[in-house]
């Protein structure tokens, strides 16, 4: 006897299967929206600190002691750049 059609089982199991890749890619990091915004706002904040333009940084000095040797002090003014975002915060020293 030949088969001619899908059974029930046979096509909820398929339906089934499909949720699951169609669940499974939806909910992967490659689709995820908030990651692709993080990493464009990290790229333009690379390029700002290639450029040293510090616009929308706000900036700070800060007194740094450094001992070298065990004996010899240092005092350096240094200035602090600081970027806060709500997942992201970043800073950078500069003499």
């Amino acid at each position: 006897m030949v088969k001619n059609s899908f059974t029930l089982f046979e096509t909820l199991l398929s339906i089934t299967i499909l949720i699951i890749i169609i669940s499974g890619f939806s909910n992967s990091s490659y689709y995820d929206e908030k990651a692709i915004n993080n990493s464009k706002i990290l790229n333009t904040l690379e390029n700002k600190f290639t450029t040293n333009n510090f616009d929308s940084f706000s900036t700070s000095s800060k007194k740094i002691t450094i001992t070298k040797n065990y004996t010899n002090k240092e005092e350096i003014i240094v200035k602090k750049h600081i970027f806060i975002n709500d997942e992201i915060k970043i800073f950078k020293y500069e003499k």
